[in-house]
Order: C-alpha cells, then structure tokens, then sequence
C-alpha cells in the first residue's frame, strides 16, 4: 500500500534535503588523487577519548621493535584489520589450519572505528534487483545480517556486553520529503519481492505515531537496531584473537610437545601502533614473498592484508578515483546533550535525510540527560571529497549539526546547547557505495598474497566483520592449497577482477 506523505512542511530543518544525486555528482567529479598516509593528529573522537582508559591499547607496540617475518601482515588496526586477525586466530583454533604468526601494524593510536551496528534490510534493493537480479540482490542485506547476528553472538556468548556497551533496541529512518518517500516505497516493495530475512520486521508510522512516540513530526520505518562502543569491541576482538588456543586433537598434541606440553598459542598476533607503512614491495630476500616497509623497518609477510578503507590508494595507487577505486571523504560528528532525560526520552537508533545524518544516545541512567551521537552534515558544505586531513573541523557542517536536533526534535534539544566532543573521520567511498574485497590484482613480477577489504562508503560497521572474514578465508584457501568458496552471504559485485578469477 503507497504511504502518503504530510503536505504542509512541518519545521525548517538545516539541512539540504534530496541531496544524494548531487552526492553521486560530487563523487564521479572527483579528481583522481592518490591519498596521502593518515594526519598524524587527529581531531580528539568520544570512542578514543570519552571515557578514562577507553583505548588501553592506544599506543601499543609503538616503542616496541617491529617482527622481522611474519605469515600475515595487516596495514590497519581498525574493525577490518582487527577482525581479519580474529578470523585467522579462529580458523587456526579450530584445525583448519596450522598455527601463523600475524602482524597489525597502524600509523596512529589503535582503532577509530564509529558508527552504529544496524543492517540495512531495503536500502538499495530496487537498483540492486534491476541490476544483478533478485538472487544476488538479496546478498546485499544479508551480508549485513550475518555481520550483526555474528557480533551478537560472539558479544553474548563471551559475556561483553557491559564490556562494549552493548545496547539493543530499534533502527528508525525518519522521512523528511515526498520525494525520500518514493524512493524508499521502491525499494521496500523490491525487498518484499525478494523475500528478504527480517524484512517482515519493518514497520512503517505515520507522522502522528511519530509525533506520539518520539515528539519528532515525521513518517518513519523502524526495525531491530544495535550501537556499541566500537573501539570497546575491537579491543576485545584483538585480545580474543590473541589468547587463541587450538582445540584438542592432533594438531595440539603436536605443539604440547614442541612447547613442553603446555598449550600452545594458536596465533603469534603483534601489535605495533605509530608504525607507519611506506610500502609493499616483492621481497628482497626470498625467505617471504613481500616486504613491507615500515618507517621502523621491514617486515617480510607472505600476505599483506591491506585494511585502510579511505588510505588504500596511498600503498596501492590502482586504487585512485572514483571510476574503479576509494575517494577519502571527511565526515563530521558531535557528542551533545539531551535537554531531558532518559527516562523520558527514546533509546532507539535514528537515520535521517536519505541517510545523510545518523544519530543515538549513550547508555545513561535514566535519571540523567543522555548523550547523543550525531553525524552528517556533510550535505550542507562543499562535499569534502579528496580529503584526508582528520585533524580539523569544518564550521559549516559543525553548523548544521548543532541546529540539527533542535529543529527535529523541538521539545527535546535546545538550540543554546553546546557539544561536548566534536571531531572528523575520513570515510572511503566507492561507486556502487559497496566495499572492494579481495584479492589485488598483480603483475607479473609481483608475487599474488596481496588482499584488501576497503570502500564501506560510510557503512563500515554492519559489513567489515563479515568483509574480513572473507580475506581470512581467502588465505587460509591459499595457504592450504585448497579452493576458496563464496559465502552465500557475499555480494558477488564486492568482489575484486582478481578474486573473480578464483572463484
């Protein structure tokens, strides 16, 4: 049934709305400009620094000498690279395969994750449909579902759900014009059509449902929803990759001997933060197939995993522009006050224009006025697309996220308040807004262990677990001389030409 759309403007909000083809405009206009290494400074983040002690691995190896060989060196230390170590830990722990010793090297403190932990049940689905066909389609919300119900299950069944923050409750996509009614009418009607898992959980409510529950005078859908503390879980999928043990069996019983009969680790996984990575190049050598040149030294790997979304271009240029490559693009985000408390206010997850602005409140007592994050904004400035300096903020876009909450949510922000964190990220954006995964295309001189998991377009956090857990596999399929099969959860189109070629 067609949902109808308020006709009279309900309250001036701040930003730009229908924007998203003017986004599309900005991105394929985007020279083809090789990104630089991360600012060594960037702006201070809640998830880094909101809390005493929040980031204990921080600086972590940083004055500690790099490992000269390794069977896995992993460029970034974020969700991807972390989780890519975590894959590798359990493969190795259940006897897939033998035990390896990984390296993570990052140029800055460890993990500046954001975000929220949602899957997207219909977004893009009717383009997806008209494009790869029904089939295929669907593997776009499930790769998201299977990322959330993993980082749920591994949460819960090892007891961090205080740990992380872990907060359950519901995703609510606000609609602010006709026009983002229309669109997404499409692409619920695709998403039915194609029996997607979960859709049959999504709600839709009128303006006065809205107004009644969430005093903000918009239709919305809402379905199941997630936030955590990024940087919260990524600790902990690091420490559990690192006291990996391998289970009983053969495979133990051969290492309890080399290690006197005491467990042996299943993963030698280091961690060297400040370590800038030059290059990668074909080892010098020969004891290894790569060596990765750090500002610290070399290290020699037999695969590089390469987990630096926005900043791939930097160590491998084929990864320039936006025709078949990442655009570093600067968002912005605040931390600020509710003017009420949370007793009285919603619990839920929010998404807004298009998906332009995204917003949530931290676990609080109910007592107390909760702490909202918001993000976006971007849509209001010039689009910050070829830029890779996190270390500043942009005043027009601090501008309109300050108004932002105010203007939705009158009877629950006040226009006076001030945030109390404000900070950038650099996202890396792709032309199918849809990650690159795989393995990097090679020439001839240069040997084939090289893969990357980059792109998340500003939707990292549903599909990076599950992203890295195909670069693990693809190595293991490697290392074990063994084919390496599609999830059924996989996006054919994430796929590298490369990773095509063994399929």
């Amino acid at each position: 049934m067609s949902r109808k759309f308020p006709g009279t403007v309900i309250c001036d909000i701040p930003v730009s709305l229908n924007r998203t083809d003017a986004d599309y405009a900005a991105f394929n206009e985007a020279e083809p400009i090789q990104a630089g290494p991360p600012h060594p400074n960037p702006t201070k983040s809640f998830w880094t620094d909101g809390e005493p002690g929040c980031n204990p691995l921080a600086t972590e190896g940083s004055n500690s000498p790099i490992p000269e060989s390794v069977d896995v060196c992993i460029i970034g230390s974020g969700l991807t690279g972390v989780s890519c170590a975590y894959h590798l830990a359990r493969m190795v722990e259940d006897g897939t395969t033998v035990p390896m010793k990984v390296a993570i090297v990052e140029a800055r403190d460890f993990c500046r994750n954001g975000g929220h932990l949602v899957a997207k049940r219909f977004d893009k689905m009717h383009g997806l449909t008209e494009k790869y066909g029904v089939e295929e389609a669907r593997k776009s919300p499930a790769i998201e579902e299977h990322t959330v119900s993993e980082i749920l299950r591994l949460v819960k069944e090892n007891g961090w759900q205080s740990a992380v923050d872990l907060v359950e409750c519901r995703r609510v996509d606000l609609v602010f014009s006709a026009e983002e009614l229309i669109g997404i009418e499409k692409d619920i009607a695709a998403a039915r059509n194609a029996k997607v898992a979960g859709f049959e959980d999504v709600e839709f409510l009128t303006a006065e449902q809205v107004q009644k529950e969430y005093k903000a005078k918009f239709p919305a859908y809402r379905q199941h929803g997630n936030n955590l503390w990024p940087l919260k879980l990524v600790t902990k999928l690091f420490q559990r990759a690192q006291g990996a043990k391998p289970r009983s069996g053969f495979i133990q019983s051969v290492l309890s001997a080399v290690f006197s009969n005491r467990q042996a680790p299943s993963i030698d996984l280091s961690l060297n933060t400040h370590t800038s990575v030059e290059s990668v190049r074909p080892s010098s050598k020969g004891d290894r197939a790569y060596d990765v040149v750090t500002a610290k030294g070399i290290i020699q790997a037999d695969y590089v995993v390469h987990a630096t979304n926005a900043y791939v271009s930097h160590l491998l240029p084929q990864f320039t522009g936006p025709e078949n490559g990442v655009v570093p693009t600067r968002g912005q985000v605040i931390a600020t006050r509710a003017e009420i408390s949370r007793g009285v206010l919603w619990n839920d997850n929010f998404v807004g224009n298009e998906g332009f602005e995204y917003w949530f409140p931290r676990p609080c007592p109910n007592s107390e006025r909760p702490l909202i994050i918001l993000g976006g904004g971007r849509e209001s400035s010039p689009w910050e697309t070829n830029v890779t300096d996190d270390s500043v903020l942009d005043e027009t876009v601090g501008g309109t996220l300050r108004k932002f909450l105010p203007a939705v949510y009158p009877e629950s922000f006040s226009k006076s308040s001030l945030p109390e964190f404000e900070w950038t990220g650099i996202m890396g954006y792709t032309k199918t807004r849809d990650p690159i995964v795989g393995l990097v295309s090679t020439s001839d001189n240069r040997p084939s262990g090289e893969y990357v998991s980059v792109g998340y377009s500003g939707h990292g956090m549903p599909r990076a677990f599950a992203c890295a857990e195909v670069i693990a596999e693809m190595i293991v399929a490697k290392r074990t001389a063994r084919a390496w099969e599609r999830p059924s959860w996989l996006p054919i189109w994430y796929l590298t030409e490369q990773s095509h070629a063994i399929l």
